[in-house]
């Protein structure tokens, strides 16, 4: 634009020259601004479709931190747990052990005791064979001798 000369007359610049100069500028400035503003509305779409995107993608973030804070939750609740039912299976075994224990230690006193008592019945079987042998002894003796 600072380039441009016009040519003089009379009365000085040539003004349907620089009226059509200026429309051609006008006609250029409002192309060039139109063509900026498409480039404008195009940036602005471009804009908003990813600030939709970053939002849903924000929502989703969000959704996913939650899931996972649950997960965790559900974790650490069935890691109690099991920890719970594997130390009252702990407990419940010991308690059974103890109990069998106490059962077969009775058992061994009821054995010692029926030993015994199988001694003691052997030894009065052996006392009533020896009797019986003697008694029969006798009696035969005396039979023979009766004869």
């Amino acid at each position: 634009m600072a380039k441009k000369r016009f040519r003089s007359s009379m009365s000085g610049y040539n003004k349907d020259e620089v009226n059509k100069y200026i429309e051609k500028m006008m006609e250029e400035y409002e192309a060039k601004i139109a063509q900026k503003d498409t480039v404008i509305n195009s940036m602005q779409e471009t804009i908003d479709d990813v600030q939709k995107k970053y939002e849903e993608l924000k929502g989703r973030e969000d959704t996913l931190h939650k899931e996972k804070d649950n997960i965790t939750k559900a974790l650490f609740k069935a890691n109690e747990l099991s920890d719970q039912i594997v130390k009252e299976a702990k407990e419940s075994a010991f308690k059974e052990v103890t109990e069998l224990e106490i059962k077969a230690e009775e058992e061994r006193e009821k054995i010692v005791d029926l030993k015994k008592q199988l001694a003691t019945l052997q030894a009065n079987a052996a006392k009533l064979l020896e009797k019986f042998s003697d008694s029969l002894e006798k009696t035969l003796g005396s039979t023979e001798e009766d004869k």
